[in-house]
């Protein structure tokens, strides 16, 4: 790998700047990424395998991807159904308006996976002792050892590799100044880890649950909050939450409302007139102020649509304006969007993003 290469690849864990301050900003682009993960990985040679594997032992499955994600430290995740969404005829074009078909192609060569045909994915943000670290799970249509070696390939230095069975395998190492971390999960899961630390981050702890050990450790949606939420929104294309408590200045967010939230989320999904519903929860004690807290959600809403960044996004001319809903447990709104406004709007405030994630 050349210098200018390794610069690159090190340039991936930075934030860059957009219309919307850092919070909001780095969730949006986290949203993107479950369409883009920065599936980033080695270079250099085959490291020397720690451990033989057992062949006799049973294959290895994962009937969930957020089954691998343990709650400690959870920031925030995002869920989505890549082939899913490019499957929608109209939505295509929308997609290739903000990734367009040649980064795509270039992605898979790099990494051996064609987003565009990955049935599941999860990106997560946690908060470490040894810093913020980022995991992507994938459920991948291709081979999991042809992914591992283009991983491998892209490492720079500190390059290692276990064998913990024969269908789990870990690899580990550095681009640049940065930790990574890969594991191929049975036959058809991959997870990628950028910063944070290796032998105890999220990646290590997926591997471990996919095992059937650490049984008593929580995982992301054994909060009550988060499991709410999920079952509030329903399944959809993509979803993302954020667990709270929200301080500073997310915790200001929502008119005030996220001060007392105990988690937020949202989901989106193509509607019957090919517009994109987006619903948006928050999870908290509204056994008292339901409604209220419905007029604040509404008004909050109204003041991003007006800002400029929700007028690049075409939120305040939106094809259904906002409808709240309130339970004891929470409120929300549902709002209908042009996808052809989000789409560009999209494009314009990401692209330098998604032009290295792509790479």
């Amino acid at each position: 790998m050349s210098a200018s290469d390794r610069r690159t690849e090190s340039s991936r864990t930075s934030s860059s700047a957009d219309t919307a301050d850092p919070e909001r900003r780095s969730f949006l682009a986290a949203t993107l990424s479950a369409l883009a993960s920065a599936l980033v990985g080695c270079g250099g040679s085959p490291a020397p395998v720690t451990k033989t594997a057992e062949p006799t032992e049973p294959p290895l499955s994962v009937p969930s991807l957020d089954g691998l994600l343990p709650l400690a430290g959870l920031r925030w995740l995002v869920l989505a159904n890549p082939r899913e969404i490019t499957s929608i005829p109209w939505l295509v074009p929308f997609v290739g308006t903000v990734i367009p078909e040649a980064r795509f192609n270039r992605f898979a060569q790099g990494t051996a996976v064609d987003l565009r045909q990955t049935p599941e994915a999860i990106v997560a943000s946690y908060a470490t002792n040894e810093g913020d670290a980022t995991v992507e799970l994938l459920r991948l249509a291709s081979d999991v050892r042809v992914v591992e070696r283009a991983f491998r390939d892209r490492l720079s230095t500190e390059a290692t590799r276990a064998v913990d069975r024969h269908d789990l395998v870990r690899v580990s190492g550095k681009i640049g100044r940065s930790a990574h971390a890969f594991a191929a999960i049975g036959p058809d899961v991959v997870c990628f880890q950028q910063a944070g630390s290796i032998q105890r981050g999220p990646c290590r702890i997926a591997t471990l649950f996919a095992r059937g050990a650490l049984s008593r450790a929580a995982r992301a949606f054994s909060d009550a909050s988060l499991r709410a939420l999920a079952e509030r929104l329903g399944p959809a294309p993509a979803r993302a939450f954020a667990l709270g408590p929200f301080e500073g200045e997310l915790a200001r967010g929502a008119r005030g409302l996220l001060a007392a939230a105990t988690a937020i989320g949202a989901a989106a999904r193509p509607s019957a007139r090919e517009g994109i519903l987006l619903s948006i929860a928050v999870a908290g004690d509204f056994s008292r102020t339901g409604e209220a807290a419905s007029e604040e959600l509404v008004a909050s809403w109204k003041d991003l649509a007006e800002g400029s960044f929700g007028h690049l996004l075409g939120l305040d001319v939106p094809v259904m304006a906002p409808l709240p809903t309130h339970a004891p447990d929470a409120v929300a709104i549902a709002v209908e969007l042009d996808p052809r406004k989000l789409a560009k709007g999209l494009a314009d405030a990401t692209s330098n993003e998604i032009d290295q994630i792509m790479r």
